[in-house]
């Protein structure tokens, strides 16, 4: 069997993509990088160099814990999301008993318990929110914008905190939506996509789809976007540094540890992982492989890929998911953003459900759904990045909140800018949608090593 750093050249090349940088970064250090991304952290841990090790607040104890699904570096399960907290102006009729107010999940004594709110007629969500009175619930809630909200703390009394942090504070809401773990197979190769080529995937006008139309996610620095969600993060080293420290709670060079929001003067006692040791985490998650095309062994099965991906192509599902960016072959995505706003069409549509959405009230019917960037160039609430398809068949749950069970539910679920491609979908004879799911099958994690 050949070693790590040859076993993830050949499947690089197996999926017709180019070497990313540092691919041939020296063994040792992809060693140590792994026993980093594999390590079970604990509070005090011995490795780490003069922190705390993990926490004070945390989603995991290891990188491991979330990327395990086809192989180290995989997508999480269900179980693995984590939530995120939005600030809102309470909805019409609200009251301070109410609990909850999304489609949400809390780590309960059973694991990860859904929850979902009352029915209530949403007020518009232009309004203003005192900054002060945000900080007040969450310290890091005063920008207004969107933040974790941590599943663990190493001290006994913050579950019990963070349970009533969703739900309604008097003129505000804060609503808490969960986040799959994505898989990091082949992201070396999505880090040496040019910006050239994401920039050029959004002029690109689509004949027969005129509704799909990304954006590039430009962040304040001026750096394009491309990892994470919202495509929040520019290079695979700030993913990596900023997954280590706010989802482990290690103190990493360029990135402070997240800390317990009861705690907001609390200060690190030094780094968990030195220079040297956060480098080889990031040149592990490098090296992964890029996922594979697995094809079948008959003509039978070679008729149903090749009809699967002309009806992938005719339904209008590579308008977003590309099959080629820049270099990288088998991608699948352009990694911009797209507007999955749902539509309120008919007067039977509950508007509290579209307001969970993130649809606009205000939307007239009929109007096309177009990239709207909120605060700048923030995205706006049901803007999301094309998340890659490929190593599809072994990532499930599917959706950036896991909730699809099956790739089917995934397509029926899309709305805004993929609401068409979900309707054609719809449209087609049951063999049809077969082959397609076939042709979907295919794209498969790298091979065990």
């Amino acid at each position: 069997m050949p070693g790590l750093k040859t076993f993830g050249l050949w499947l690089v090349l197996l999926a017709g993509g180019s070497l990313a940088p540092h691919a041939f970064a020296q063994d040792g250090a992809i060693v140590s990088g792994r026993e980093l991304f594999e390590r079970v952290w604990v509070p005090g841990d011995t490795r780490s160099q003069g922190g705390d090790g993990l926490g004070p607040v945390f989603n995991a104890r290891s990188c491991l814990d979330c990327h395990n699904l086809g192989g180290a570096g995989g997508s999480g399960g269900f179980e693995r999301n984590v939530e995120v907290m939005t600030p809102t102006a309470t909805p019409v009729g609200g009251n301070s008993g109410f609990g909850g107010f999304s489609y949400s999940f809390r780590f309960g004594d059973n694991g990860f318990e859904p929850s979902v709110g009352n029915s209530l007629q949403p007020t518009p969500r232009d309004v203003r929110l005192d900054p002060v009175a945000l900080a007040a619930i969450h310290p890091s809630l005063k920008s207004g914008k969107s933040v974790m909200l941590h599943a663990l703390g190493t001290d006994q009394g913050y579950r019990g905190w963070r349970e009533k942090v969703p739900g309604i504070h008097g003129p505000i809401t804060i609503m808490v939506t969960p986040r799959n773990p994505t898989p990091l197979f082949g992201t070396g190769l999505i880090d040496s996509i040019p910006d050239s080529a994401i920039e050029a995937a959004a002029r690109k006008r689509h004949t027969g789809f005129p509704q799909v139309r990304g954006r590039v996610r430009r962040l304040a620095d001026g750096r394009v976007g491309r990892f994470g969600w919202k495509a929040q993060l520019a290079t695979l080293d700030g993913f990596v540094r900023a997954a280590a420290a706010m989802e482990l709670g290690l103190e990493v060079p360029g990135h402070h540890q997240a800390t317990d929001p009861r705690v907001p003067r609390f200060v690190d006692p030094g780094l968990d992982l030195s220079e040297e040791s956060t480098a080889a985490l990031v040149d592990f998650v490098r090296s992964l492989p890029a996922p594979m095309l697995q094809l079948g062994n008959g003509n039978r099965e070679d008729i149903e890929f090749r009809e699967g991906k002309r009806l992938f192509r005719g339904s209008g599902c590579a308008t977003c998911h590309t099959p080629n960016l820049g270099p990288v072959d088998g991608l699948y995505s352009d990694l911009l953003l797209h507007d999955m706003t749902p539509r309120v069409t008919s007067p039977g549509t509950n508007p509290y459900l579209a307001f969970l959405n993130g649809a606009n009230l205000q939307q007239p019917q009929g109007r096309e759904a177009r990239p709207t960037p909120q605060k700048g160039d923030e995205p706006g609430l049901m803007e999301w990045r094309t998340p890659p398809l490929w190593g599809l068949r072994d990532s499930g749950p599917y959706w950036h909140d896991g909730r699809a069970e099956t790739i089917a539910e995934a397509i029926r679920l899309h709305t805004g800018q993929g609401e068409e491609s979900a309707t054609r979908y719809r449209g087609l004879s049951s063999r049809e949608r077969r082959q397609l799911e076939s042709f979907l099958l295919c794209l498969t994690a790298p091979l065990p090593e």
